[in-house]
């Protein structure tokens, strides 16, 4: 993308991204989820679940000395995360494909983690990814049921994670009808942050 003023913005316009049929964080939840994770200029990222690389865009933007590990298990998922990379030339993103906690390289310590994911392995997950961040380690996990929401944080307390957070937002958004202005809401997300 040639629009400078893209760098260090939070929000991406959806239409910005190739899509498909893979789920994508949409741009008022990745603002949020962005500002939770709390990317600096050299940050080690790792995104599981990366769907259409949306999160992983964004965080490697934020990061242009850093690196993203973007790992996903769907296939479609992987070509439309590498198309999204080439869309906005990025260099510091490398994908995954695979299943977390397995697929994740584990050489590496992680200053940030984002779960957009997890295929039921929550606590497995959360597990390991308390190994691999670094002190002063940030995760951020996004839920979209209430089942999913409560394994997350009783996950956290019982792992012993930090500053434990939680927010959920809710975006409705616009559409034109003849003349008026009609409000759609997009599903309730729930945003859990903490640290190690």
């Amino acid at each position: 993308m040639s629009e400078k003023w893209i760098h260090k913005s939070a929000g991406i316009p959806d239409a910005y991204f190739i899509r498909g049929k893979v789920p994508m964080t949409k741009e008022e939840v990745r603002a949020v989820t962005l500002s939770k994770l709390r990317i600096e200029d050299d940050s080690i990222v790792l995104d599981i679940g990366a769907g259409t690389g949306s999160v992983s865009v964004e965080t490697a933007i934020q990061a242009p000395n850093g690196k993203v590990y973007a790992v996903e298990k769907n296939l479609d998922g992987i070509e439309l995360i590498k198309e999204n990379q080439k869309q906005f030339d990025l260099d510091n993103i490398k994908t995954i494909h695979g299943m977390a906690p397995e697929a994740c390289p584990e050489s590496i310590k992680y200053n940030r983690i984002f779960m957009g994911g997890t295929s039921g392995k929550m606590l497995d997950i959360l597990k390991w990814c308390k190994t691999r961040l670094t002190e002063k380690g940030r995760i951020v996990v996004n839920t979209i049921t209430i089942e999913n929401t409560y394994r997350a944080i009783e996950a956290f307390k019982e792992l012993e994670y930090k500053n434990i957070d939680v927010a959920q937002v809710q975006v409705s958004k616009g559409r034109f009808v003849g003349s008026v202005t009609m409000m759609e809401s997009n599903n309730p997300v729930y945003i859990i942050s903490a640290e190690v």
